[in-house]
């Protein structure tokens, strides 16, 4: 049987979130984050999509009781996302409970940039991660670039 209030706190974790950030990304309160991870609520369906959301992962990986972790992934495994001001935006490697890390590819179109982001506590992209910040391309071709994300922890 899966604790889902452990798995949670341990996915949270890895992902160098407080519960606070949890709660505001999954929006929910942080009191109801705390009580999920104690395992005193149990989430409501919706919450929990929310949560596993914010957290980057995906119910299926989330139950799966496999301890085998997965090393290599294929170009068919890639996630695509629709992120406002790239062109393409796709997960190639995707968080689990055995990674801190994650690594996207992105590519933005010629003369346009994306939406000004909030940092996140744990993410630097060699720049302060206390301010907000957004990618811009001013060239006449299409960027493409790899963008990893490792949490710390």
């Amino acid at each position: 049987m899966i604790d889902i209030g452990a798995r949670i706190k341990h996915l949270r974790q890895i992902n160098g979130l407080s519960q606070a950030d949890l709660a505001e990304r999954a929006g929910l309160t942080k009191g109801a984050i705390s009580q999920i991870e104690r395992n005193l609520a149990s989430p409501a369906v919706a919450n929990l999509l929310e949560i596993l959301s914010a957290l980057g992962e995906t119910p299926s990986s989330f139950f799966a009781e496999d301890d085998e972790e997965k090393v290599l992934f294929r170009k068919s495994d890639s996630l695509p996302s629709d992120v406002t001001g790239y062109q393409a935006f796709d997960t190639l490697l995707p968080k689990s409970r055995y990674r801190t890390i994650v690594a996207y590819r992105a590519v933005i179109r010629s003369g346009r940039e994306t939406l000004p982001e909030p940092a996140h506590e744990g993410e630097n992209l060699y720049f302060r991660a206390e301010q907000e910040y957004a990618f811009s391309n001013k060239g006449k071709r299409p960027v493409d670039f790899l963008w990893v994300k490792a949490s710390g922890r």
